[in-house]
């Protein structure tokens, strides 16, 4: 039996080696895969807010496409993915790199954004988006990030709270 802190080479030779986690292997995503990375945030979209229409389904798709085209080449946006040994991506996440001014807590102006974490339905209840989330905070740590941001639905709260996340104030207007 193979080490989870062992690489595994049943993912993509072309893409970044994985680690692998048992009946799973965890990579970084890579601009190849953003069609994956788009199916992802609308699945997410579909399921936390119940977002049904195609159109507007679509037109997130295409600025997703947009944004995450220009992000990966700017450094300001990382995703890791999970595939299973046959090679399908089942589960993943994302964290997007902004400037904002400095507070008491963190005076770096670096912050994340940890967004579009989904797990295919078939997969739940096997610690892969526990996975993802790790690695994402380990690489933010790793990183000097200070301050994570993320939006939780309720089915999602007992694992970012788990993580160590905390409710906060904020607050959206939409114009």
């Amino acid at each position: 039996m193979r080490k989870q802190s062992e690489k595994v080479s049943w993912c993509n030779p072309e893409l970044p080696e994985a680690k692998d986690l048992g009946e799973y292997a965890l990579r970084e995503a890579a601009l190849a895969d953003i069609d994956v990375l788009i199916h992802q945030r609308n699945a997410m979209w579909v399921e936390a807010a119940n977002v049904r229409d195609q159109k507007v389904l679509d037109t997130m798709a295409k600025a997703y496409r947009i944004y995450l085209e220009r992000a990966f080449h700017a450094g300001i946006f990382k995703a890791w993915l999970i595939a299973a040994k046959n090679g399908q991506i089942v589960a993943g996440g994302g964290i997007s790199i902004y400037e904002q001014p400095p507070r008491p807590q963190d005076d770096t102006l670096r912050y994340v954004y940890v967004h579009s974490i989904f797990t295919e339905e078939a997969h739940r209840r096997r610690g892969l988006a526990r996975a993802v989330l790790s690695t994402i905070i380990e690489w933010c740590r790793e990183n000097k990030f200070k301050t994570l941001t993320l939006h939780a639905v309720d089915a999602s709260k007992p694992l970012y709270e788990s993580a160590g996340f905390k409710p906060t104030t904020e607050m959206r207007m939409f114009l």
